[in-house]
């Protein structure tokens, strides 16, 4: 099913950004501040509970100081 594909998508991507944030030392709330985007917000892209826009991808990615493609997995 196309949904199940798209939700563990979604918690990839989640997982990728927690550990991006992790890896450099920031709070959710950190975060928040850096890219406007409301931490509540990030606790439900991270836990794969939140679709995402691609311009809050963009956002995320401005904010944690990498390339865009660094937020998706590795397969």
């Amino acid at each position: 099913m196309a949904t199940d594909r798209y939700s563990d998508e979604l918690i990839k991507l989640g997982k990728r950004l927690r550990q991006l944030r992790k890896e450099k030392e920031l709070t959710q709330l950190d975060l928040e501040v850096r890219s406007g985007i409301d931490n509540g917000d990030i606790s439900r892209i991270e836990n794969g509970q939140k679709n995402i826009e691609f311009h809050s991808i963009v956002k995320l990615a401005e904010a944690l100081q990498v390339e865009l493609y660094q937020l998706f997995p590795k397969e």
